[in-house]
């Protein structure tokens, strides 16, 4: 049985895809353990147990000379 949050080939596929990159066939299996790998880390993350930053960062829209 796999894992839940492991990526199916078909879903790194759509992933790949959508990155815009080209990756051969033959190394799909590589990348899957790699990115699995890599996000061990932050699935371990409880993010609610970072502090938030706040307040949120905000825009003001300033109006430009001669464009009345």
């Amino acid at each position: 049985m796999t894992d839940p949050q492991e990526l199916t080939m078909e879903e790194l596929r759509d992933r790949i895809r959508a990155a815009g990159v080209t990756i051969a066939e033959h190394r799909l299996a590589m990348v899957r353990k790699l990115l699995a790998d890599a996000l061990t880390p932050v699935r371990a993350l409880d993010s609610r147990t970072i502090k938030t930053v706040e307040p949120a960062v905000t825009f003001t829209p300033t109006r430009e000379v001669g464009n009345d």
